[in-house]
């Protein structure tokens, strides 16, 4: 049988019990002796285990409503790429991907190709393929979990690389839009200011769905503190760190929605 410390990482990756179920039942029915059949019920146990867990990570509703989906004809609902490819890209157009991260859509294609190849060619056994030993047995199993767990890696590679994409790209349309805005920590200390610079060191993108994406940025803002009468004005230049999360449409992402913003500034400093 495969390495525990390859199920074991595997089966990390797995959303729920029922998969972990499906894991277990494909290597289970490896150590069947007298089960003619263990190679092709193992495969089928795989295949099913992949479908549901991409399901899982990118439900039809969510994928048919991106303006990128098109429906294969012969497959009904989302196949098994789009699938993954939406838990990379979620609803982000291929006019942004290309004109704004820099990002082909035929690239997120491409990436995932070989890897869904390989899960296929590992997964699929001929009708009369028997494991008649222990070393034909772990080979089985060994390639079918490698063949899993590389697809996670690459659905994760690409993920990673279009959420880096995306947060620099916002963090310049977040600055623009967050420098107006009113901030009640600083009301709360001043009755009027001045807001100066944003500088945002840590901009994260917490989700890519179908409608929308998610975001949250930390960093400091410039303030000018105004004390003071009208003939004896005092200011005082501040800086204070912050955080803020947002969302934008997934079709316009640099289009924040302020009523779903949250801005929250350390004033704290100012009190000691």
């Amino acid at each position: 049988m495969p390495s525990q410390e390859l199920v074991d990482k595997v089966r990390s990756r797995l959303p729920d019990d029922f998969s972990r179920r499906q894991l277990d039942g494909a290597l289970a029915v490896l150590t069947q002796e007298n089960n003619p059949a263990r190679a092709n019920q193992s495969a089928s146990s795989f295949r099913e285990l992949t479908a549901h867990v991409l399901e899982l990570m990118a439900p039809d509703a969510d994928v048919m409503r991106c303006q990128w989906f098109k429906q294969d004809k012969n497959v009904e609902g989302p196949t098994r790429r789009q699938r993954a490819l939406y838990t990379c890209r979620g609803g982000l157009t291929d006019a942004f991907l290309k004109g704004k991260l820099g990002i082909k859509p035929e690239m997120l294609h491409s990436a995932l190709g070989p890897a869904f190849q390989e899960l296929n060619k590992r997964t699929h056994v001929r009708p009369e393929t028997e494991l008649k030993t222990e070393e034909e047995i772990e080979e089985f199993a060994e390639n079918a979990l490698v063949a899993l767990d590389d697809l996670f890696e690459t659905i994760d590679e690409m993920k990673d690389r279009v959420a880096t994409a995306l947060s620099r790209a916002l963090s310049g349309a977040a600055t623009s839009a967050f420098i107006n805005q009113t901030i009640g920590e600083l009301d709360e200390i001043s009755g009027r200011y001045e807001t100066g610079g944003v500088l945002i060191d840590d901009p994260e993108i917490l989700s890519v769905e179908a409608d929308r994406i998610r975001c949250r940025f930390t960093g400091s803002i410039s303030a000018t503190l105004m004390a003071g009468g009208k003939h004896d004005p005092v200011d005082f230049k501040e800086s204070f760190p912050f955080e803020c999360t947002t969302s934008a449409p997934a079709t316009a992402p640099e289009d924040f929605d302020l009523a779903d913003t949250t801005i929250k500034v350390d004033t704290s400093s100012w009190r000691e």
